[in-house]
């Protein structure tokens, strides 16, 4: 802690923020602990303990602590006693619109808050989610408001997004949920005078592509010069960040960096004085800074290109690692929880991989390749690819193999494409028609990136998809890649001689370290040999993912949300695709679509986009030449986009049998899976026929026993006990959601252990019907239901049957 204190003050600072996310204390208590460490340290600096730098670094990692604690406290809890009802706030618009295709969001610093007669006083940070078309409100505007405030749900899938978190983190404590734009009225102006100016200015300057250049195009350049990405669509997203240039989209260093260049240069061609680089850089960067938001990213780079500005002026030595550590240190100040935040962690730890690891890629490279523009650009690129890849595996599950390539050929554009933008921008305030001029030249530059990114992820193994590694193997990451600098530099390979000259009982316990390290991921666990089903939580539908001991993958159904079948952005895209990455699944060896109800195949389209199908197997009601419409009193409907789902399987190569009663599914040899329904011929004229139509699967292995059974109803529960087939079974997925249309009888035969219901929070259809959910309370069964605990992961050797939620069960 001698030669750069402020590095491990940091370090001990983002340690205690992180402490703070797995223990629980009192923030009196936090800041009494903070008090009694600081006393200790200002007596060890008066009567020069030996211990003291100890007692500093505990200091500031209890000042972590707190700091954190506190942050936590800033969601006002009152808030949660109107979640769920129709209310009226006012409150003042805190930062600019986020501006979306359907929708818009707003952060509304709170005052006040209704609930019919009643209102009162009250502070609190609440997102509002507003539909379009409507006017879009601007930062400082003071609004009225109605509409359904929420809490958002905690995440029901393991690893998935915990979006209360992600808003808890910035103090947001509930959404409020606006359908119409005449329920939000503007009262007055009020935030900052400079901020509101300065916020003014980048509307207009937004408004300036928008009016040269086509929607998709303006939307791109306002990301990439910007960094307002609303509007960016989710292809385009997909693209960038299966190609390794997503940061791109996002203002960072590269954008930072770009704008300080273009500042020196400014001041060498207009031969201004040297000493007024610094101030006239400050003030640029700074602008720029507040122009795009003041996001993790651009307050890191711009921080750090300032101490460094100032630094050259003053004529101050540069230290990049304490450049570093006062940035961090400065932003986590300025918001703790940031340290959780995906932007922060991929910022700092590009920028630490560029500024130590790209030295030693440098001099690599050197013999290699002479021409030092490509050089680094190489270098630059494949140390932040190093520093950021566990965590982009641990949060997107893809790794791009193209990224060096992408990069290569993507950054010079982004220069030219920054440097036009900024310009058309401006210049569009005073001369319209030049900005038009100009993005003539932008939207052509436009189409060679996007060309050459698209090339660059079209080639065969460009991406690769990853399980979610584990947590240690991205902490050890790190130092692997601190040992690696060290072997292959030569003041590293001087530096540790010495270390481990000094340090030789280390030596054994490295190698050990290393041994059990590589022995933990080497060897599988005891997990083989395993059947284990995931009841993924997909809100009101049923996906079920089927994962046998050989090895294979069953996919039953994907969800759906309303819609989606057409659209095919919903469960499919959102929730099961993300859950298949998170396991390592690559390939579906059978996918099976039980009905053509939206809530069970919706999410197909984004799944077999997403993954290559082996087999699919679907109710024999969906087959070509079947007739589409039953003629029964509540007759139901194949949908045209169901149709064309199955059309689009086949297109892809994808054989696609309808199956029924009597058939069996050779999946694993330790599998038996039969078919129980729909029987055949397909029973008509009942209240659902598509719901009587689903397929009834049976899986036994050992002595346990699965019943899927779809969406089936009181006429082919009836058809299935009449077939006289052993309809025992220790798991029962419950038919349809949970709705009343459920025999007692059926219950009674198939005497479950464990009734799992997939079904979604706050659904309109009354799911699962009260009398459904008394007549399980009546019986010996354990039952779990998706709403409330989330996935329901079961796993199996044949003889146990081991049970695991997504959620923790709340005490009834």
């Amino acid at each position: 802690m001698v030669s750069r204190p402020l590095v491990y003050l940091t370090l001990a600072f983002a340690a205690g923020i992180f402490l703070a996310g797995s223990w629980e204390l009192s923030p009196n208590t936090a800041l009494l602990i903070c008090g009694a460490l600081f006393i200790a340290a200002l007596l060890g600096y008066f009567f020069h303990l030996s211990f003291n730098r100890w007692v500093i670094l505990n200091l500031f990692l209890a000042l972590g602590f707190a700091w954190a604690t506190l942050a936590a406290c800033r969601v006002n809890p009152v808030l949660d006693e109107y979640a769920g009802h129709w209310v009226t706030l006012e409150g003042t618009v805190s930062q600019e619109a986020d501006v979306r295709s359907d929708r818009v969001y707003y952060l509304l610093d709170v005052q006040r808050i209704s609930l019919g007669r009643e209102a009162r006083e009250l502070q609190g940070l609440v997102l509002v989610r507003a539909a379009v078309p409507g006017s879009v409100y601007s930062y400082g505007d003071r609004l009225r408001l109605h509409g359904l405030l929420t809490r958002p749900p905690d995440p029901g899938n393991p690893g998935g997004f915990d979006y209360r978190a992600y808003l808890a983190r910035r103090g947001v404590g509930a959404v409020l949920m606006v359908r119409d734009p005449a329920s939000i009225h503007k009262l007055g102006v009020g935030g900052h005078p400079v901020v509101r100016a300065v916020l003014r200015v980048k509307e207009k300057l937004l408004a300036v592509s928008r009016a040269t250049l086509p929607p998709e195009k303006a939307a791109l350049l306002n990301g990439i010069v910007f960094g307002s990405q609303g509007q960016i669509d989710r292809k385009t997203w997909q693209l960038f960040s299966e190609s390794g240039v997503v940061h791109i989209l996002s203002v960072s260093g590269l954008h930072v960096g770009l704008v300080l260049a273009g500042v020196l240069a400014a001041v060498r061609l207009l031969h201004l004085p040297l000493f007024l680089t610094a101030p006239v850089g400050t003030g640029i960067l700074l602008l720029y800074a507040t122009l795009c938001g003041l996001g993790p990213a651009v307050t890191r780079s711009t921080l750090m290109a300032l101490m460094f500005l100032w630094a050259h002026h003053l004529g101050r030595v540069r230290d990049w690692p304490t450049t570093l550590a006062a940035a961090a240190l400065v932003s986590l100040v300025a918001r703790p929880l940031s340290l959780y935040d995906i932007g922060f962690q991929l910022s700092f730890a590009a920028t630490w991989g560029i500024l130590y690891l790209g030295p030693v890629l440098d001099g690599l490279l050197k013999n290699i390749i002479r021409h030092t523009w490509l050089r680094a650009t190489l270098w630059v690129s494949l140390a932040a690819q190093l520093a950021t890849l566990p965590l982009i595996a641990w949060y997107y599950n893809l790794i791009s193999l193209v990224s060096l390539l992408t990069n290569l050929a993507a950054v010079p554009l982004t220069g030219l494409i920054l440097a036009l933008g900024t310009a058309a921008a401006f210049l569009g305030l005073v001369i319209p028609a030049l900005a038009g001029l100009i993005n003539t030249s932008t939207s052509l530059l436009l189409d060679v990136f996007i060309s050459l990114v698209s090339l660059c992820r079209d080639l065969p193994g460009a991406v690769l998809h990853v399980p979610t590694p584990s947590l240690l193997l991205v902490v050890a990451w790190y130092p692997l890649l601190f040992l690696g600098v060290l072997l292959v530099s030569k003041d590293g390979r001087v530096l540790g001689r010495q270390f481990f000259s000094r340090h030789r009982r280390l030596l054994p316990v490295a190698f050990l370290g290393g041994g059990l390290l590589i022995g933990l991921f080497q060897f599988k666990s005891s997990g083989e040999n395993q059947l284990v089903v995931h009841f993924i939580d997909v809100g009101q539908g049923d996906s079920i993912l089927v994962q046998t001991p050989g090895g294979k993958n069953m996919l039953v159904d994907a969800g759906g949300w309303p819609g989606e079948l057409d659209s095919g952005e919903g469960a499919g895209e959102k929730v099961v695709v993300p859950y298949l990455r998170r396991l390592g699944v690559r390939r579906l060896d059978v996918l099976v679509i039980t009905h053509p109800h939206e809530d069970h195949a919706g999410g197909m389209r984004a799944v077999i986009e997403a993954f290559p199908v082996d087999l699919a197997l679907v109710s024999p009601v969906g087959e070509t030449g079947n007739s589409s419409v039953f003629t029964g009193k509540f007759s139901d409907k194949v949908p045209l986009t169901y149709r064309a789902l199955l059309a689009g399987l086949a297109a892809r190569g994808v054989p696609v049998k309808a199956t029924g009663a009597g058939d069996r599914l050779h999946l694993d040899p330790a599998l038996d899976i039969q078919v129980l329904g729909p029987p055949r011929p397909l029973l008509s004229g009942t209240r659902s026929d598509l719901n009587n139509a689903s397929l009834v699967l049976l899986i036994r292995y050992g002595e346990e026993v699965l019943l899927l059974t779809g969406d089936i109803e009181v006429e082919a529960q009836q058809a299935l006990m009449d077939a006289g087939v052993n309809l025992g079974c220790t798991v029962l997925k419950i038919p349809h959601h949970g709705s009343r249309y459920l025999l007692r009888s059926f219950l009674e035969k198939t005497h479950p252990a464990v009734a799992v219901i997939s079904v979604g929070r706050h659904n309109n259809f009354g799911h699962p019907a009260p009398e459904t959910l008394e007549r399980l309370a009546r019986l010996p069964v354990q039952v779990y239901r998706t709403d409330q605990d989330g996935a329901v992961i079961l796993r199996t050797d044949g003889k146990h049957l081991f049970m695991q939620t997504g959620r923790k069960r709340r005490a009834a």
